[in-house]
C-alpha cells in the first residue's frame, strides 16, 4: 500500500510554510515571508499600530491586521494551488490561528476545498520542522 503524501500549510499574519510529509516524515518545501509581497504592509501584519496617526473618533474601523491578513491569504493560497497542481500529494492539512484561518477559508477555492483533509486551528509557524508531526498526528492521522 502506498503511504499517503499531506501537503501541510501553515501560515500566520507574518508568513506562511508548506510542507509534504509521509508519516512522520517531513519536508519544508517553500518558506515565505509577507514581507516578500508587496501588497502586504509586514509592519502592520502582526496587528501592529497604525503610526499614520489617523483617529477612528469612534467610527468601527479595521485594524491593520485585519485589512493586511486576506491580502496575504490570497498569496497562501496561489502558492498552495501551485504546489498542488504538481500532483505530489493526496491530501491538503492546513494549520493557522483562528483569524488566518478564517481569512484563509474566505478565499479558498472550491476545486482546492476538497482535498483539505483537516485544519488545525493553531498557529504553527514557530515550530521547527522535527516537531510538526506530533502536532499533525491527532488532528490527520499522519
Amino acid at each position: 500500500m502506498k503511504p499517503v503524501v499531506t501537503l501541510y500549510c501553515i501560515a500566520d499574519e507574518a508568513g506562511f510554510r508548506l510542507v509534504r510529509g509521509k508519516g512522520p516524515e517531513m519536508e519544508e518545501i517553500l518558506n515565505a515571508s509577507a514581507e516578500a509581497f508587496d501588497d502586504v504592509k509586514y509592519e502592520f501584519a502582526k496587528g501592529g499600530h497604525n503610526r499614520s496617526g489617523a483617529s477612528s473618533f469612534g467610527h468601527d474601523t479595521k485594524s491593520a491586521a485585519e485589512i493586511e491578513r486576506p491580502r496575504l491569504a490570497k498569496h497562501v493560497i496561489r502558492a498552495l494551488e501551485a504546489e498542488w497542481s504538481k500532483g505530489s500529494a493526496d491530501r491538503i492539512v492546513i494549520a493557522a490561528g483562528p483569524k488566518m484561518l478564517g481569512a484563509l477559508r474566505d478565499v479558498f477555492p472550491g476545486a482546492l476545498k476538497t482535498h483539505v483533509a483537516a485544519e488545525l486551528h493553531k498557529d504553527l509557524s514557530d515550530v521547527p520542522l522535527h516537531a510538526l508531526a506530533d502536532h499533525f498526528l491527532s488532528v490527520s492521522k499522519v
